[in-house]
């Protein structure tokens, strides 16, 4: 270990630090992840599709691997042992341990590598692939129920019309919360075809989560921070889609949540997505009812990680909207300095909106 590696997360020593939160703060992470376990698919795909089955296992020196039709999925780039070699990824005691050393009350927790098989050109295999994950993940909470909460990956968006009765497979399975892709292949969700996906969203009352990808864009000198950056910052133009296609007006319900993208995005997308329906209102079409800011009030939630910005910004953003997340255990997350970056929210936002912004907004919105 040297100093560029100190902050790895498998190196990082985690401390609640010698702060003390104000009594009856509630630290809830909106924004987590897991490392699936060994041989998922190979073991519980069945019939001719576990001959198909993606093979995944770690191998001696800790790396993970995918791969699918002898074609690896790992990503490209890197050493992996950087953002996946820290034990709680993959080991549950670990994780708690982890949690309860940062000072973490609650987990709302997204996929691993799992997201990764929509590069899969049979997507009925990947269908089945996503159900066995979901079906495992509900399995995984068990260790832990009052605090460790899954998100569940809604495969639908390829047949939307399988919506309603998947929404009911993921209350049944225990899950409080659920998440599409940002921008899957062929898929456009302001498009007709998506009208039964986001009703049934709707109908089931749960809060959907489009969590930010990992999309290789761009090749060449400095590819691997200028792919981060697109990826770390994308969400504009997706509230743009769902607001300017009127689906915010046919679903009046739903509730979205923008996913590892930061916050400091929102003020300047509600005013600029403003200005458009104040300069364009005639030719709009459909004519929605209200300024996209209505909607980012009433239908929409960020999380963020360190956003200094966006806590100069919490009137434009909504203090009710803004939920806080250390992004364990990934490298840009802040599990390691948790509570330091906690102080600096209480020190801006003070200590009511504090509260709501470390957990409350998150206990309301998923119902934990």
């Amino acid at each position: 270990m040297n100093d560029l590696t100190a902050f790895w997360p498998k190196n990082r020593v985690l401390s609640k630090g010698e702060w003390t939160p104000p009594a009856g703060t509630r630290f809830i992470s909106s924004d987590d992840h897991l490392m699936e376990v060994e041989h998922l698919w190979e073991d519980r795909l069945t019939g001719a599709d576990k001959d198909r089955a993606p093979k995944y296992w770690q191998d001696e020196q800790g790396i993970f691997h995918l791969e699918v039709d002898g074609v690896s999925y790992n990503t490209p780039g890197f050493d992996l042992s950087f953002p996946e070699g820290r034990p709680g990824f993959w080991d549950t005691q670990k994780r708690i341990e982890d949690m309860d050393a940062e000072g973490i009350d609650a987990s709302i927790t997204f996929h691993s590598r799992a997201a990764s098989l929509i590069r899969m050109q049979d997507k009925e295999l990947w269908f089945k692939c996503i159900d066995v994950f979901n079906e495992w993940m509900a399995e995984w909470r068990m260790a832990a129920p009052n605090r460790l909460f899954p998100v569940a990956y809604l495969p639908t968006f390829y047949k939307p019309e399988m919506t309603r009765d998947y929404m009911q497979k993921v209350k049944d399975l225990g899950f409080k919360a659920v998440e599409i892709p940002m921008s899957p292949r062929g898929v456009r969700y302001n498009g007709k075809e998506m009208l039964p996906m986001w009703e049934a969203i709707a109908e089931a009352g749960m809060p959907l989560s489009i969590h930010i990808g990992v999309t290789i864009e761009y090749s060449g000198t400095g590819a691997l921070a200028i792919n981060l950056n697109r990826n770390l910052q994308p969400f504009n133009a997706l509230f743009g889609q769902l607001v300017f296609s009127g689906i915010f007006d046919r679903f009046p319900d739903l509730k979205i949540v923008f996913t590892e993208g930061g916050a400091s995005w929102v003020a300047p997308a509600i005013t600029g997505a403003d200005k458009v329906y104040r300069d364009y209102i005639s030719a709009l079409r459909p004519r929605i009812e209200h300024k996209p800011s209505y909607y980012w009030h009433k239908n929409c939630w960020t999380t963020f990680m360190d956003d200094p910005v966006a806590l100069d910004l919490i009137d434009w953003i909504g203090e009710d909207k803004l939920m806080w997340s250390i992004d364990y255990p990934h490298p840009e997350g802040v599990f390691g300095e948790s509570m330091k970056i906690a102080k600096q929210i209480y020190d801006k936002a003070g200590e009511e909106r504090f509260k709501k912004i470390v957990g409350g907004n998150a206990a309301k919105l998923w119902g934990i």
